[in-house]
């Protein structure tokens, strides 16, 4: 590419001014449409020709980040993983390990942005720029529990620590496992209100993530006695695999109807190596 390979043109500085000024750092072809005054071929020309020239970005069909000079010929330049996310489904939430991560409870880094939502993409995940985006269905039940927070002057929905765990607990391939939840419980444990993560998780409706909860709180030493009579409530007469990504055999546990098939050790290591 050449200089002069990125011109702009007249046309494409007003759109791409109109989505500067409306703080629009990634945008989609009906924000783009409404600033142009037209959705016809003309303006899917233009975008295109934005993104061959290397100003725009199309991150998915119909959304487009702005590439600002300083990316440079080799247009290496992304927006915060967690703003791109925003834009790619709705509704939605950051959970999972993603949120585990945005809190401090894992040092475990991924480039993988999990996505929580009642809808359904085409395609599970979507990668952009070298992240993966993972979409995760959930249903309309377990569809709360998250808040707003800022990143860098954007507002992105992301699960409130105590619902993070619970979700994680329901699905523990998008965590790492059991001793990663069981990790950030620890790390989190002067932060979290343990009665309302035990209200979350028997509004969640997974009974064998609440047995995993309640055998956690008690195996971890948390003074958290209202959390743990709500929680066994909520636990079935089957029994569970604390960790269902394990080999599924191991010790009963009758008081919270698990199975734990993950040796102490390995479950708690990490607190002796820290």
């Amino acid at each position: 590419m050449t200089q002069n390979d990125r011109t702009l043109g007249k046309t494409g500085s007003e759109l791409l001014t109109e989505m500067t000024r409306q703080k629009k750092r990634i945008f989609t072809f009906k924000d783009a449409a409404k600033a142009y005054g037209s959705s016809g071929q003309s303006l899917r020309e233009l975008l295109s020709t934005l993104v061959k020239r290397g100003w725009l970005q199309r991150v998915e069909k119909g959304k487009y980040l702005i590439l600002p000079f300083e990316a440079g010929r080799e247009r290496e330049w992304t927006e915060h993983e967690f703003i791109i996310a925003s834009y790619l489904i709705q509704p939605y939430y950051l959970g999972f390990r993603s949120a585990l991560n945005y809190y401090g409870y894992t040092e475990q880094v991924s480039r993988t942005v999990f996505i929580a939502s009642t809808r359904r993409k085409l395609r599970s995940s979507l990668e952009i720029s070298g992240v993966t985006y993972r979409f995760v269905s959930i249903s309309e039940r377990k569809f709360f529990g998250f808040k707003q927070t800022s990143i860098d002057g954007y507002q992105v929905n992301i699960s409130e620590p105590e619902k993070t765990i619970v979700d994680c607990l329901d699905q523990l391939r998008y965590c790492g496992g059991i001793s990663e939840v069981a990790k950030a419980l620890w790390y989190g444990r002067d932060e979290f209100d343990f009665f309302k993560m035990a209200e979350y998780s028997r509004q969640n409706g997974n009974r064998a993530a609440s047995q995993r909860l309640g055998y956690l709180i008690e195996i971890l030493g948390f003074k958290a006695d209202k959390a743990v009579d709500i929680l066994l409530q909520s636990i079935s007469r089957r029994y569970a695999y604390l960790d269902s990504l394990s080999k599924p055999k191991g010790k009963y546990v009758d008081r919270w109807k698990i199975i734990v098939n993950i040796p102490d050790d390995e479950l708690l290591q990490w607190k002796e190596q820290g």
